[in-house]
């Protein structure tokens, strides 16, 4: 066959004598070389637009290259290395790309007679890959092939399963490697960054091609033909040989080891991920129950890569639940940050979230989870027996009912009676207008109070999550806000299964006491500090953000703690810097241990967000008020940008109204005479009034927004005020400032009542600080009433009177 090929393909050579824009080319005599492929690579660069003149001649160029790559497949391997690397199948797109119908034509034509004839394996891949397929940098043509891959595996034909079932070993074999390729080399990558956007860009990048690898993984566990062969190959070369090792004690010097928070990420992915219950079910046995002597085998480090090798046999006095321990070691609180603590945490979040019903094993482990309704449900007695044996079932029932005692060592000796609740139930977030609470997340999933039996928990385990709580309140705490809020979810879903009412009032207690140490410190500078209302209130914004988000924060807390505002990192994902931060971090502390206090004890929290005194219906834009009650200044209002008021630059003609705590904005009403409508409101207590030097007129305004859990704390009116004469300027201006002044008074009046801070009122300005009898206090405008006062009626009564005329006579005789 090759012959007739070659016989076809040499009558037609003769074309590439007349080669047109071609022929300055340097011409080989061989036409089965090496040097004549780099000749007709040059032809198809000189000729890259199809035209009439050069048609026929590129038809030829892809008949003569089809003839030496087959001719070089089979003699010269140096062929076919070249047409790879000069990228020669993208010339062949771009000439499909500008649709000759010829050239089209030879093209299938060529490519058609190439795997015909071409033998060598690795060239055919190439050849259909380019060399992309398999390793493309675009993610969406990984996930098209891994797509297409899911429905080969999926058909539902017997002799179709069998060829799944032989073709694919080798391909799993490989997948799980590459899964291990990538854990070791993000982990690399974490040990060695530093937390800085630039590093968490790329970290987000190896992040994502983890996950999607996990993802497809897990779609693949859930293929009945495939499902036993890949659970064992990801147990034995990647969550037993990887992730467990890493922790447990080195056997090896040249043992692959993760770093402890890298491996806590990894298995809280496949945990969030996968659903396969044989692959969970045997991991999660694994890490909760057993020791090092389960560990069959091991990565080590080989020259440039790395290779699955077996370990040595461990004597049977190896550590007991040493995986567990080295969980419940991440919450050591004699750590220097949370670091190791929020991937604890993201763990035991993961472990509840799993759909793979593994309900029976956590309980085995008392981790309290809830029992399934449905009688149906498939029950693991092997693992529940295993699980008794090794562990000890009275032993665990000793630590659980140790809780109590531990959890009294946290608080103090003298504890008010009324913080330990004797009955609590159910808690209720308060939210306004109905809506959904941040942390109505935490029982979403958790069953009816008739479905709840009596379910334990492991004492360390508990306390070891109190410890996090305990941490906030002590000074220099170095906690990141996320991890306290992680914390408080994982302690919720916890105890809102079990059914111990002497652990709800003592976390009441414990949260109580934290919540009065912090509050020592918040109320230093409630009433020294000008900005504290704008930072209470930036951050009881922040705390209703529910920021359990693993999809974004997963990646972002890998690096180590920031802590400086450089990192690009906002403040409840980093450590504190400077005095603001620092209070600003203990704001959101409190509000957080409030809020779990609030749960423990099932009330509702009525102080918190801060609204209008005494019931007060604040006014709303479109409202229509009487203008005859209401104390109005005309003026000209001048949009520095758009607005609600209108267009950047636009001059409106509207009246300035100003209520206790509000500042309006209103038009006279178009039919009713004597009412007018609202056109812009906004708080007194965020305004910000200044003069304009050009003109005694004008007053220059900026209204704030008040921040919520949807933006931020922006400006939403910037206006230059024009009035008709100075003397009604500095009347808006003096009436705006008081009642800013007024609002913020009674808003940091109410947010001390809420903490139960003492409010100390600033000295009026009217009280004249010098102590000046008569007069008028500095800088006041008020006449001087003139008296005339005898010079007697001025010495004052506590003057010493004159020395006696004896004793002067006295002295001058001395």
């Amino acid at each position: 066959m090759l012959q007739s090929v070659l016989q076809t393909y040499n009558g037609k050579l003769i074309m590439f004598r007349k080669l047109g824009s071609s022929g300055s080319l340097w011409k080989p005599k061989n036409p089965h070389s090496l040097e004549y492929l780099k000749y007709l690579q040059g032809v198809l660069v000189k000729n890259e637009k199809v035209t009439d003149s050069n048609r026929k001649i590129l038809v030829e160029a892809l008949r003569a290259i089809a003839e030496i790559l087959i001719w070089g497949d089979q003699n010269d391997a140096s062929v076919f290395d070249f047409f790879l690397e000069r990228q020669m199948l993208l010339h062949f797109l771009k000439i499909m790309e500008q649709g000759s119908g010829s050239l089209n034509v030879q093209l299938l034509q060529t490519l058609n007679i190439l795997f015909e004839n071409i033998r060598h394996e690795t060239s055919l891949y190439f050849l259909l890959s380019n060399n992309h397929l398999y390793d493309w940098n675009e993610s969406m043509v990984r996930i098209a092939v891994r797509n297409i891959i899911l429905n080969i595996v999926r058909v539902e034909d017997d002799a179709m399963l069998e060829f799944v079932k032989e073709h694919t070993k080798i391909y799993l074999s490989e997948l799980v490697d590459s899964l291990v390729d990538l854990s070791i080399d993000l982990d690399l990558f974490v040990k060695s960054a530093e937390n800085v956007q630039a590093n968490r860009e790329r970290l987000r990048g190896k992040v994502d091609d983890l996950i999607d690898l996990i993802h497809y993984i897990g779609e693949l566990l859930e293929v009945p033909a495939i499902a036993e062969s890949l659970s064992i190959l990801v147990s034995t070369r990647y969550l037993m040989s990887l992730l467990l090792n890493s922790f447990s004690p080195r056997r090896d010097s040249r043992a692959v080891l993760l770093n402890p928070v890298s491996a806590l990420f990894f298995f809280s992915e496949i945990l969030m991920i996968v659903r396969h219950q044989p692959t969970i079910q045997a991991f999660l046995s694994s890490f909760l129950f057993d020791n090092q002597s389960s560990l069959k085998s091991h990565w080590i480090r080989s020259d440039l890569s790395y290779c699955l090798q077996t370990c040595d046999p461990l004597p049977p006095e190896a550590d007991h639940r040493v995986f567990f321990e080295s969980l419940l070691s991440a919450f050591d609180a004699s750590q220097n940050d949370d670091y190791v603590a929020f991937y604890g945490l993201m763990m035991i979040y993961a472990m509840f979230q799993n759909k793979a019903d593994v309900g029976e094993l956590l309980a085995a482990a008392h981790f309290p989870v809830a029992k399934a309704p449905t009688p149906e449900r498939k029950r693991f007695e092997s693992t529940r027996d295993r699980a008794v044996t090794e562990v000890g079932t009275e032993a665990i029932e000793e630590e659980y009912h140790d809780v109590v005692e531990k959890l009294e060592d946290l608080n103090t000796d003298d504890l008010d009676d009324d913080v330990i609740v004797t009955e609590p139930q159910t808690p209720v977030a308060a939210t306004p207008d109905g809506m959904r609470s941040r942390f109505e997340s935490a029982i979403d999933d958790l069953p009816e109070s008739s479905q709840i039996g009596t379910i334990s928990c492991d004492a360390r385990l508990l306390e070891a999550l109190c410890s996090i709580v305990t941490a906030v309140g002590k000074e220099n705490s170095r906690v990141r806000p996320i991890t306290l809020e992680l914390a408080c979810l994982v302690i919720r879903q916890i105890l809102m299964t079990i059914d111990d009412e002497k652990i709800h009032a003592k976390l009441a207690s414990m949260c109580s006491e934290i919540c009065k140490s912090l509050i020592n410190s918040i109320s230093l500078y409630v009433n020294t500090e000008n900005l504290f209302l704008e930072w209470f209130e930036d951050e009881y914004a922040e705390f209703e953000v529910n920021h359990i988000n693993f999809d974004i924060i997963g990646y972002e807390m890998l690096l180590p703690p920031a802590a400086t505002p450089l990192s690009g990192l906002p403040l409840h994902k980093r450590l504190a810097s400077g005095f603001e931060e620092r209070l600003r971090t203990q704001i959101l502390f409190y509000l957080h241990v409030r809020k779990l206090e609030r749960d423990m004890t099932g009330e509702s929290d009525n102080a918190l967000p801060v609204r209008f005194p005494n019931g007060q219906e604040p006014v709303a834009v479109g409202d229509c008020i009487n203008s005859y009650n209401s104390d109005m200044l005309a003026c000209t209002v001048i949009p520095q940008q758009p607005c609600a008021l209108g267009k950047a630059g636009e001059r409106l003609s509207r009246f300035l109204v100003s209520d206790r705590l509000q500042l309006i904005i209103v038009e006279p009403h178009p039919t009713k005479a004597g009412w007018a409508l609202v056109r812009f409101v906004g708080l007194l207590q965020d305004t910000q009034i200044s003069g304009d030097s050009s003109d005694s007129r004008a007053l220059h305004v900026i209204v704030e927004g008040q921040p919520s859990r949807l933006k931020k704390r922006q400006s939403v009116l910037t206006a230059k005020f024009i009035f008709d004469d100075h003397i009604r300027c500095m009347a808006a201006k003096q009436r705006l400032t008081k009642g800013r002044q007024t609002a913020r008074s009674l808003k940091l009046q109410a947010i001390c009542d809420a903490l139960g801070v003492a409010r100390v009122e600033t000295p009026s300005p009217r009280i004249n600080p010098f102590r000046i009898v008569k007069g008028c206090a500095p800088g006041s405008v008020r006449q001087t009433v003139s008296q005339r006062v005898s010079s007697a009626s001025r010495i004052p009564k506590d003057v010493p009177d004159d020395p006696s005329p004896t004793r002067r006579s006295s002295s001058r005789n001395l």
